[in-house]
């Protein structure tokens, strides 16, 4: 599998927009952070540091093949049209959980059509995996099963084809596509995105009101402050953050209310350098001896904030 040949993650979104979502708020340790949970099969969470972007069609009708659903549990793709809308097997426990998934379309079996060939689909867990590389971990045992399956095509490391979603990864260790990115939590394992809203941040626009310097980690997926001569602060993933790759941001700081459009409660500490909430209690610092984010010398920020 190549790996990313995209100006890095700087582009975590592959429109240059102003605003960048796909933001989560993390209720273990209380900090902003890019993406959600996955669960692999081959243990922790998947791990998507040589994968390219993938993008899907969502929605039903035209040509593909429909019935792809979405795993809330462990972010896989599965089919879900093999007859009685079962599930396969989830590595995070029982079957897989599409309640809440839309629609996806693939396109099957169709050697003319432009993209990524050789994927495929897995008797044994449902999922589509990837059928170029290695077997991969099957989410029910042993390695895939990819007899009967036809033969996918996605499309790679561009723009979401008639507007479908992006942000769709594969993994390395079990092969499937996985939605969302890897991630570690200071309180412990993958970030919890859940009952987190929806945040964006003003991303690649020096002309945005706010303080810049923000930076993304690629490695713990938080968002912090890079101030010269600061340093990069400890992150939960051993040593300190790794700002390579990541795009500029700027977050409202130390403003007047800009709207209800925005939440009020965030911070800065100056521990970890992490962009965190404080009014939640849970607050977890990867550095201080006490597991508690700092607010000192911090000011008021504000984030671009829809209500889940």
């Amino acid at each position: 599998m190549a790996s990313e040949s995209h100006e890095g993650l700087s582009a975590m979104s592959a429109a240059a927009t102003a605003l960048q979502g796909h933001w989560r708020y993390c209720e273990k340790c209380s900090c902003l952070h890019y993406a959600g949970t996955a669960r692999c099969p081959a243990g922790g969470v998947h791990n998507h540091s040589t994968s390219s972007n993938y993008s899907l069609l969502s929605g039903g009708g035209g040509a593909g093949q429909d019935d792809w659903r979405w795993c809330k549990k462990c972010q896989v793709l599965s089919y879900t049209g093999g007859g009685g809308g079962s599930n396969g097997p989830c590595s995070a426990g029982g079957n897989h959980d599409t309640n809440g998934s839309g629609n996806y379309r693939l396109t099957h079996n169709d050697s003319s059509a432009p993209g990524q060939q050789n994927w495929r689909w897995c008797r044994k867990c449902f999922g589509l995996a990837y059928a170029g590389g290695s077997a991969g971990r099957c989410q029910s045992g042993g390695t895939h099963d990819h007899g009967g399956s036809g033969h996918y095509t996605l499309s790679i490391d561009g723009n979401p084809p008639n507007g479908g979603q992006d942000q769709w990864r594969w993994c390395s260790k079990c092969q499937l596509l996985a939605y969302d990115g890897y991630n570690a939590c200071a309180g412990g394992g993958a970030h919890i995105s859940n009952p987190s809203g929806l945040y964006s941040v003003t991303h690649n626009d020096p002309n945005a009101p706010g303080q810049q310097g923000w930076k993304w980690c690629n490695k713990c997926y938080v968002l912090c402050h890079s101030s010269p001569g600061a340093g990069r602060g400890v992150c939960p993933k051993r040593g300190t953050h790794d700002y390579s790759n990541s795009g500029n941001y700027t977050v409202l700081h130390n403003v007047p209310n800009p709207g209800n459009d925005y939440q009020s409660g965030w911070r800065w500490c100056s521990q970890c350098h992490a962009l965190w909430y404080k009014q939640n209690n849970h607050a977890r610092c990867p550095q201080a001896p006490n597991n508690n984010h700092t607010d000192q010398p911090s000011g008021q920020y504000w984030i671009r904030h829809q209500p889940a």
